[in-house]
């Protein structure tokens, strides 16, 4: 299954998370080195903290050190 975003742009890579996660649990979600370098995630709109949950429909780019 493809996933888009609400303009209708296939997404490449989206993961399905559990209420309550974090951007970072996302970063462990696509690899345990991208976890451990988490720096900050970006959504269309504003820089997320470590410790913000995911919202529905959020697009999160990763930054990590690795």
């Amino acid at each position: 299954a493809k996933f888009t975003d609400k303009k209708g742009n296939v997404l490449p890579d989206a993961f399905l998370m559990k209420r309550g996660s974090t951007a970072h649990d996302l970063a462990y979600q696509v690899h345990t080195d991208i976890g451990e370098g988490f720096l900050h995630a970006v959504d269309a709109r504003r820089k997320m903290r470590i410790g913000r949950e995911l919202e529905d429909g959020d697009v999160v780019k990763i930054v990590s050190t690795r």
